[in-house]
Order: C-alpha cells, then structure tokens, then sequence
C-alpha cells in the first residue's frame, strides 16, 4: 500500500508540473478599446487612451517604435506575448498594429497595466489574432512582426509586484491529487 500511495503523491506532483509549464509567465493585462485610427500621431492616440480611460490628466510617458532601439518582445507561453518596459511602470498602454491583408477590424488596442506595472502583457485573441494563435480568421495576420509601435502612459493603472498565479488546470490537478491520496489513505486505514 505505501507504494501505492508513492505513486498516486508522484503522478500528481509530475501532472501539477506539467500543467503549470504550459502557463503564461505573466498575468495578461486587461483590454479597454480596440479602435481603427490608421496613422494617427501621437496627439490621438492620447485623446484616445484619455477618453477609454476617462482620465484627462494622462500623458505619454514613452513610445518605441520598430526602429527604435530597446524595441524587444517575447513569447509569453503559447498564445500571448509581453514587453518588458521596466523601469517605466505605465499604467495604461497602446499597442498599434499594421492590418493590410487581414480582415482585423482595429489597428489601436488600449490595456489596463495590471498586475506587473514593468510588463506590457496582451493576448493572441485580445488583438484580433493580428500575433498570432488561430489564424483560420486572419492567415495572413499571425505575426509579431506586425506591431508598429506601443506607447504607455503615466498614472493609472494597477496594483504592483509579481503575478505568478497558478493556472486553473494545474489547481485542478493538483486537487485531483490531493483527494486520491486522501482516498487511498482511507483505504489502508
């Protein structure tokens, strides 16, 4: 019986790791507005960002665009990506998107930074898939590469600090895990 219990504590920790793996790194940051501004400037992207968020006091603490050095992005598991801005901490931000080609019905896309003020986090499915993951709507849109530019402001937003929050599935598992121990020890008992 002391085997059996080994192997059930074994098989659930190896499934809770297995599950977690597959986790975005980065808590996703929250949509407000997506809008079709074409080649706007920056004085509209803020009146923009100002009337999505209601707060007329932001400004644009920075913008990086393609050709700017310290433009950067990475992967943030299999269908999301995230910039790492620090040390700014930006509570909104923007993010553009050139659309030719696609059937994307918006090219700007304005986020809440929560938790993670120093990364800018967003989902495949937040900006139309024009990043990436189901491509069925949009073939020829699943790339990077189609990020113009992004912009944060300063003010608003949320809360701080690390976001490693275990993904539902993995709880589940680890649950799962948990009450077949419990049973199995009732069994010997």
């Amino acid at each position: 019986m002391k085997n059996k219990f080994w192997s059930v504590l074994v098989g659930s920790v190896f499934a809770t790791t297995l599950s977690m793996s597959a986790a975005n790194a980065y808590v996703i940051d929250t949509k407000l507005a997506e809008a079709q501004l074409a080649n706007s400037g920056d004085a509209t992207e803020l009146a923009w960002i100002r009337s999505v968020t209601g707060d007329n006091s932001l400004t644009l603490d920075f913008k990086l665009d393609t050709n700017d050095a310290g433009f950067n992005f990475s992967s943030n598991g299999p269908d999301s990506w995230f910039i790492d801005v620090s040390p700014n901490t930006p509570g909104f931000f923007m993010l553009k998107f050139g659309t030719g080609g696609t059937t994307a019905t918006a090219d700007h896309y304005a986020f809440q930074n929560d938790p993670d003020l120093t990364k800018l986090v967003w989902s495949n499915s937040q900006v139309q898939f024009l990043t990436g993951g189901n491509c069925a709507n949009n073939p020829n849109a699943c790339n990077i590469g189609r990020l113009s530019h992004y912009v944060g402001t300063n003010g608003g937003g949320g809360g701080g600090g690390p976001n490693q929050i275990p993904e539902p599935a993995g709880l589940l598992l680890l649950s799962i895990g948990l009450i077949g121990l419990v049973y199995t020890r009732r069994r010997t008992s």
